[in-house]
């Protein structure tokens, strides 16, 4: 029976018979082996194969046995090396230790002590191995595992996004729409964004949590909702309750993009000049996600068809929101806003066109 840990010992050695006393040790202790007669020998058969260890003699003709550890040890640096010597050539052995050799043992051999230099040498041959390949091994199982929690990732990021769809979708079903509104609005929040310069992760998060803004809608009534007529002051009262209903709704998550439809279900009927609604908050107190979809729902409310107005023409609409119709007025937007919304007008109505 073979030891299964390790197969591939290289013995050299010029006296045969020495060769053949080492070789009746290596079969007792189970170990694949080849046995040189020469260090010529030997480096034929390094490069046939990979060994985990070489044992050879110091004093050899031709080339010594340190000339053939500094051979072995510069190709193979990991491949330990035992260097056998007698009790005369100790200086030469710690020169051969000082140059690479792993140990050395004195000659004669006694098998016992033989076979301990050579556990020592493959445990830490095996320890070179690990350690060689440990940082591959890591790389590999990082880059497993990381593709492994991407894909776990985008599933669930693809579950909570259709899930969220569904749940917005459920709030337009009920008004006139039929959810290409908040399609649109989150179309409408990136490319303001990306003109505003935002960073790569707001504008992922805006355009995400922008659709949540009406979700509110859910505890409107459908006979104040769906009017087709002018609204009471009583029932915009009702209507304008959307904004901290949508809030309840979406408050207390721990992840962003649900705490910034939070602020945007609250906020984005707040307006520049301080005469928006809920809490008539206004300037820098408004939340800059507020303020971007502000512009971009009121975009989509002029242009669209609603139960108690027509569609308007897309001039009409950027005439009102630059100049202003007395009901809608450019005062009501963050001045920057504004501007980059205006440079942005052909990419929104492309949007429009795509999914009015």
């Amino acid at each position: 029976m073979k030891n299964d840990n390790y197969k591939n010992v290289l013995l050299v050695d010029d006296d045969m018979d020495v060769l053949d006393s080492l070789s009746s040790i290596m079969r007792y202790g189970r170990y694949d082996f080849i046995a040189c007669e020469n260090g010529a020998r030997a480096l034929e058969e390094l490069e046939k194969r990979k060994f985990d260890i070489m044992i050879s003699d110091i004093k050899m003709p031709e080339m010594s046995g340190i000339e053939l550890l500094k051979i072995a040890t510069k190709k193979y640096i990991d491949m330990p090396s035992i260097l056998m010597t007698g009790f005369a050539e100790l200086d030469i052995a710690v020169e051969a230790i000082k140059n690479g050799a792993f140990d050395f043992v004195l000659k004669p051999i006694k098998p016992e002590l033989f076979l301990n230099s050579i556990g020592k040498a493959l445990v830490h041959s095996k320890s070179m191995y690990i350690e060689r390949n440990y940082k591959k091994t890591l790389e590999a199982d990082v880059a497993i595992k990381t593709k492994e929690l991407s894909v776990a990732l985008d599933k669930i990021k693809n579950i909570s996004s259709e899930i969220t769809k569904r749940m917005t979708s459920a709030a337009e079903y009920r008004d006139t729409d039929t959810g290409e509104h908040i399609v649109r609005i989150g179309l409408y929040t990136k490319i303001l964004s990306e003109e505003l310069k935002m960073s790569d992760d707001f504008i992922e998060e805006i355009s995400f949590a922008s659709q949540l803004h009406d979700i509110g809608k859910l505890g409107i009534p459908d006979n104040i909702l769906l009017k087709t007529g002018s609204l009471t002051d009583d029932e915009f009262d009702i209507i304008k309750g959307h904004s901290k209903i949508g809030q309840s709704i979406l408050k207390g998550s721990t992840y962003n993009m649900i705490q910034m439809a939070e602020s945007i279900a609250l906020n984005h009927h707040e307006r520049w000049d301080g005469t928006g609604y809920p809490n008539n908050i206004k300037g820098e107190d408004i939340p800059i996600e507020a303020r971007i979809i502000n512009i971009c729902d009121q975009f989509d409310a002029l242009i669209m068809k609603r139960p108690y107005k027509p569609a308007l023409p897309v001039k009409r609409v950027i005439e009102i929101i630059t100049k202003g119709d007395g009901r809608t007025m450019p005062e009501h937007f963050h001045p920057d806003i504004l501007a980059a919304f205006q440079k942005a007008v052909p990419l929104f109505i492309e949007a429009y066109q795509t999914y009015g």
